[in-house]
């Protein structure tokens, strides 16, 4: 039997803890409204379904054979988090409220929602803490004798449920803020605490 209540004591302080994929849906439903962040969450959870999946075929074997790919996921990770702060920085520099504007006349709805989605996935596949804790530590609950693919399928859906509930509730707080300080001054602060967040994260990735 899995031992849930123990892999739920490990899982819900990591999932509460602020980290990438957080930092960018709450940036894009700061940006967008709830409905991106949301977009954004669903887009964060296929990457860590990406990493389940994986793990249940025997990647976290295989990886411990090539290092060179942790180095290399967090070099990419890294590099993703300092491009979407300096998003959000240039956005400040050019006016929040007008290049808002401008992207959705020119983006639209359809191209923005993909976008989206590709902020949240592109944030947690290659992300290396995300990786550490689909092939390292949720192994560990797998049972000697249990059917180790459904087993692991079934930790990586605890996951993910958690993870999409925290998700969505920093995407209604973001679009929240976005509604009640969306314009002038107050936009111009989120834009600059975001882009500054997401680049603090880029380089924290960077020197570990």
């Amino acid at each position: 039997m899995i031992p849930l209540w123990a892999f739920l004591a490990v899982t819900v302080p990591l999932v509460l803890t602020p980290g990438a994929s957080t930092a960018v849906v709450l940036r894009n439903s700061l940006a967008r409204g709830t409905r991106a962040g949301l977009e954004t969450a669903v887009g964060a959870n296929a990457g860590s379904l990406v990493y389940g999946v994986l793990c249940a075929a025997g990647f976290a074997l295989a990886l411990q054979h090539w290092p060179g790919v942790w180095v290399a996921l967090r070099g990419v990770g890294a590099a993703y988090l300092a491009w979407l702060g300096i998003r959000s920085l240039s956005r400040l520099a050019r006016g929040g409220d007008e290049t808002r504007a401008t992207e959705s006349r020119a983006m639209g709805y359809p191209l923005t929602r993909a976008q989206n989605l590709k902020d949240g996935f592109v944030t947690n596949v290659t992300n290396p803490a995300l990786a550490t804790f689909y092939f390292i530590v949720l192994p560990q609950f797998v049972p000697p004798r249990a059917p180790i693919v459904s087993s692991i399928l079934i930790l990586t859906a605890v996951h993910i449920s958690l993870a999409v509930t925290w998700h969505a509730v920093w995407a209604a707080a973001g679009g929240t803020l976005a509604v009640a300080l969306g314009k002038g001054r107050p936009r111009q602060v989120l834009d600059l605490c975001t882009g500054v967040a997401l680049l603090a994260l880029a380089i924290r990735l960077a020197v570990r």
